[in-house]
């Protein structure tokens, strides 16, 4: 497929709306349909967070909405969360900045790009809070940033968040 633009942003922001892509580094990457795992997972979590944060009026949540960190970095996580306080870097399009906290639920072709590109990505640019979910195996991983850099504050079959208060999520 030929894009017309002249740098990566604009390529990205020239593609179809239904096409699933993420401009990660510069380089438009095509993202697979998620499976059924995948969504069973992913509606699980938003619909938790989604009720957690209406009832609390504590900001908004997005499931699969763009984030543009910079011009060569707009990503489409799973799951975001933006607090009350920063409402003002939600978009029409997309969210430009770092949302507060991003939930990632792997698939067997995303698993790499997930847990170490996109991690990457979001700890450079100050996402508070990262979960990478995994429904082949029933864990989570929950990142924390801590002075700059993401520390894993807890493995296992359910977590909770820092950024969330009273917020956990799991597989049992």
């Amino acid at each position: 497929m030929q894009v017309k633009g002249k740098t990566p942003l604009e390529k990205y922001s020239n593609l179809p709306e239904k096409y699933p892509a993420e401009l990660l580094e510069g380089e438009i990457v095509m993202v697979p349909s998620p499976g059924r795992k995948h969504q069973k997972v992913s509606g699980e979590i938003f619909n938790r967070l989604f009720e957690k944060v209406k009832d609390e009026e504590l900001g908004e949540v997005y499931y699969e909405f763009d984030v543009k960190f910079d011009e060569e970095n707009v990503l489409r996580p799973d799951i975001v969360f933006v607090s009350k306080e920063r409402l003002d870097i939600i978009k029409d399009n997309w969210i430009e900045g770092a949302p507060d906290m991003v939930v990632e639920v792997l698939s067997p072709t995303s698993a790499t790009r997930d847990l170490i590109v996109k991690r990457d990505v979001y700890e450079k640019f100050g996402v508070r809070e990262y979960w990478v979910v995994d429904p082949m195996n029933e864990e989570a991983f929950v990142f924390t940033l801590k002075e700059g850099r993401y520390i894993l504050r807890c493995h296992g079959k359910r977590c909770d968040s820092l950024v969330l208060e009273n917020f956990s999520w799991g597989f049992e």
